[in-house]
């Protein structure tokens, strides 16, 4: 039976209040909603691949999904944006091939239809990512256009034979400073490198056009120039005991195209196996005893050059002149496509990398960027408006600063706010809170300041950053204590697949694989979760049964119970649903002494309520005088906490909220 837990939790104190002790940790049952109980504006990111296996493949898909929506019901979810759904060239999905079509890999127009009908069946709303800045290389329209010159889908793509010069002729990089990095041959044929076992001399310095560059993974690497071995081939000779990894570079220069590597990263050669390169391909390793010849076989390429920010494998979308990007047959196109799910049934979009689409990976034009946006959104919200009495949400990735994201939201309703969990982890492991509620208060007036309505989407990590928990030292009350900070905040917070499991693991930008952020659920035993897409590039000692769903769901003093607590709270009481931040008159940002390891602040709800948030990021117990505070109604709690009269002591780590 469904529990009232802010009366709960209020009896809880009001029984407290008169002979002080510790308030019980909180409900530890599982709760249960109706459609419009849940208010609090909670979204859960999830990552189509490796949530949930339906049918036993190893590949998460959608009817994974809809078998698990009670477990998202339970943590009071309102929204799950959902992570690329359609065809694409990787397991990720962000290199789309096809935006009017599903990935068969995770099941059928018809299982998606049911997806969304189960989730709106329970107050679920569900968000498309869907990228903007570029396809896939497997994309037809890509295709097409390397093919067809004169065709259709060339003016789909930023395409040059002198791309060093020839950028200044797409309006959409107006401002852009050229990096050859971003620019990829179009091969009509591709180099081979193989390695086998030779009894050569070891070659020196040769003077040929190809260069290798080999290391010992965790060493510095050398370089080699290797030989001309006649037929366009080239070649060095060189020891190997044990694993080498290897990149090749093509001279006399140093522009688009000239670096190659793996087809797919971390990729092994086999001895003796031609391996076929890519421009800007990935690092390549080969393992052996003894000495071997490296060879390279190359192949003409054409002039072509094409424009690929985020690599080679992504080419960037062309949408022209933004001042008339509605009338462009690119914009058209990809607009046409959310037509179609919206018909189907989803109620909003993420956004990928929009600060990048006008202006590339470093030279981005924001302004542009911004006019974009804001005729992108107009024009899928007429589409949604017409069978909708509501707006159509959008949410973008802009990983900018505070004062550079709140222009944007003259163009969308929502973005991300990178800047809440960078103040955040700050906050908890320099176990300094007082200047906590101005920073985010500052970032909610600046926002504000563009568009009063404004989202601020918060969050702590996603798929693309180094998980919370590592961040925290995977220190399981500081972990708890983010949770609750992220659910009493203004805005509305986004849980990231596995977050609230404890889920740690490094990116590549911290010397770790992707993958290993994008660890899959374990809902019960760990041989059944969704490891297929992967790679095995997965943490063995997260997929284990012990931090299961199942067995965390037992566990009343889990991290999954912190999380099932502070949801029900944000969703059952106004303020802390919808609520404005405002300072606390004694512990803020000038009580740097005495209240430093506090963070506090009203929630004021839109309906007259208002709830003091305390949060004791310190190391050790605080007892805070509250006189003008109401210290008789608590929603929720963490860790230790105890009221005597107008004084609460909070233990280290430890958070309250109280209806005023």
């Amino acid at each position: 039976m469904r529990r009232l837990f802010c009366l709960f939790s209020a009896l809880a104190l009001l029984a407290c209040a008169c002979d002080p002790e510790t308030i019980p940790q909180h409900d530890t049952e599982i709760p249960s909603y109706k459609p419009a109980d849940k208010k609090g504006h909670i979204s859960y990111q999830l990552l189509i691949y490796s949530f949930a296996d339906s049918d036993g493949d190893g590949i998460g898909d959608f009817n994974g999904i809809k078998q698990r929506l009670d477990y998202l019901d339970g943590l009071g979810v309102s929204a799950i944006w959902l992570s690329p759904a359609h065809p694409a060239d990787s397991y990720h999905g962000y290199d789309v091939q096809n935006y009017t079509a599903l990935n068969p890999k995770y099941g059928t127009e018809d299982d998606f239809k049911a997806l969304l009908d189960a989730a709106h069946a329970k107050g679920i709303k569900v968000y498309m990512d869907y990228v903007l800045n570029h396809t896939g290389k497997g994309h037809p329209w890509f295709s097409s256009a390397l093919a067809e010159p004169s065709g259709q889908y060339r003016n789909y793509y930023l395409i040059s034979e002198t791309p060093s010069s020839g950028y200044k002729s797409f309006p959409m990089l107006a401002g852009y400073s050229y990096n050859g990095q971003e620019w990829h041959a179009a091969q009509s044929g591709a180099p081979k490198l193989t390695i086998s076992s030779t009894s050569e001399a070891v070659t020196g310095s040769g003077g040929a056009s190809w260069n290798l560059w080999a290391w010992e993974p965790g060493r510095e690497g050398k370089v080699v120039t290797m030989k001309d071995g006649g037929n366009n081939s080239y070649y060095a000779v060189m020891d190997i005991n044990g694993k080498m990894g290897f990149l090749v570079r093509k001279y006399p220069n140093w522009d688009a195209g000239s670096k190659f590597g793996a087809q797919v990263p971390e990729s092994s050669i086999t001895e003796g196996v031609p391996m076929t390169l890519a421009a800007d391909g990935g690092d390549m390793y080969f393992t052996g005893n003894g000495r071997y010849r490296v060879s390279i076989t190359d192949a003409v390429t054409s002039s072509v050059y094409y424009m690929g920010a985020f690599g080679s494998w992504m080419p960037d979308l062309n949408y022209g002149d933004v001042s008339k990007v509605e009338e462009n047959a690119c914009f058209l196109d990809m607009a046409a496509s959310v037509d179609k799910w919206i018909g189907l049934g989803i109620d909003g979009l993420r956004l990928d990398a929009v600060k990048h689409i006008y202006g590339g990976m470093n030279s981005f034009n924001n302004a542009a960027n911004r006019t974009f946006l804001k005729k992108w959104y107009d024009r899928c919200n007429a589409t949604y408006r017409k069978t909708h009495s509501e707006d159509f949400y959008m949410v973008g990735e802009v990983w900018l600063g505070t004062n550079e994201v709140a222009p944007y939201y003259s163009s969308i309703p929502a973005c991300f706010e990178f800047d809440f969990w960078e103040r955040l982890k700050w906050v908890l492991n320099q176990q300094t809170g007082c200047y906590f509620a101005k920073d985010i208060i500052g970032y909610r007036d600046a926002y504000k300041a563009v568009n009063p309505k404004a989202i601020a989407a918060t969050k702590l990590a996603n798929h693309d950053e180094t998980r919370a928990a590592t961040i925290l030292g995977r220190d399981m009350a500081r972990m708890k204590q983010a949770a609750a900070m992220l659910l009493t905040t203004e805005g509305e917070p986004y849980i990231y697949q596995g977050e609230e499991l404890g889920y740690w693991g490094k990116d590549s930008d911290d010397g770790g694989a992707d993958e290993l952020v994008r660890t899959p659920i374990v809902w019960d035993k760990a041989a059944t979760a969704a490891t297929g897409d992967l790679g095995g590039r997965i943490d063995g000692t997260l997929v284990t049964d012990d931090i299961s769903v199942a067995n965390q769901q037992k566990d009343e003093q889990s991290l999954l119970h912190t999380y099932y607590a502070f949801t029900q709270a944000r969703n059952t009481c106004p303020a802390l649903a919808n609520g404005q931040m405002s300072r606390h008159p004694v512990y803020n940002d000038s009580n740097t002494t005495d209240g430093k390891a506090i963070a506090a602040w009203y929630m004021s709800g839109s309906d007259g309520s208002k709830a003091l948030v305390l949060h004791n990021v310190g190391t050790s117990e605080k007892a805070l005088t509250l006189d003008d505070d109401n210290l008789n109604t608590i929603v929720v709690k963490l860790g230790s906490v105890n009221v005597s009269g107008k004084t609460v002591t909070l233990g280290a780590n430890s958070s309250a909220v109280f209806l005023q």
